[in-house]
């Protein structure tokens, strides 16, 4: 199970590394700037919080603690604006918005 798990209404589309995140619910869409999006589309592949860290130190130049609490904050701002699974949510079905391969 992916460290962060996005809700059911929630869409996520990284496309061109400015993500976009629409609450289905409420018609609103939340931009995110390129840290953020790298931080959210490597914690939705880890399952871990140490694997999400050392995926991270590969392209960042900061310490564990940093880049722990980089997750964690994001993961209050997204918790906040009610986009991630809640308590015995499940899993949505991989709704991730691809551009096609060129």
């Amino acid at each position: 199970m992916p460290l962060i798990g996005l809700a059911e209404h929630a869409v996520f589309d990284d496309t061109d590394d400015a993500g976009l995140i629409l609450d289905t619910r409420r018609g609103v869409c939340l931009a995110l700037n390129a840290t953020a999006t790298y931080m959210l589309r490597t914690a939705l592949a880890c399952d871990s919080v140490p694997a999400a860290v050392a995926r991270l130190r590969e392209d960042f130049d900061a310490d564990d603690a940093t880049l722990a609490a980089g997750l964690a904050g994001l993961a209050d701002r997204l918790g906040e604006r009610s986009l991630l699974l809640g308590d015995g949510e499940r899993p949505p079905r991989r709704r991730l918005l691809r551009r096609a391969e060129r």
